[in-house]
């Protein structure tokens, strides 16, 4: 079995501030919305069965407080 670990030696890691880690993460967020957006509509089935999800989504929930997740 070959050995899949990868040795990461100090010269290697790389010191992010928040501020550059921070940017570094919405410019990846960017561009995978873009790469990611549909080219095409949906088809209508579809398109139904997404509005029919986001309405059950906004409904109030039928499970009482004490047993709903955290």
């Amino acid at each position: 079995m070959a050995n899949l670990s990868i040795d990461l030696t100090s010269e290697t890691d790389i010191a992010l501030d928040g501020r550059t880690s921070r940017a570094v993460r919405d410019g990846i967020g960017e561009r995978l919305r873009e790469m990611m957006a549909p080219t095409t509509p949906l088809p209508p089935r579809l398109q139904d069965l997404m509005s029919r999800l986001r309405d059950i989504d906004d409904a109030p929930s039928i499970v009482s407080g004490s047993l709903s997740p955290r």
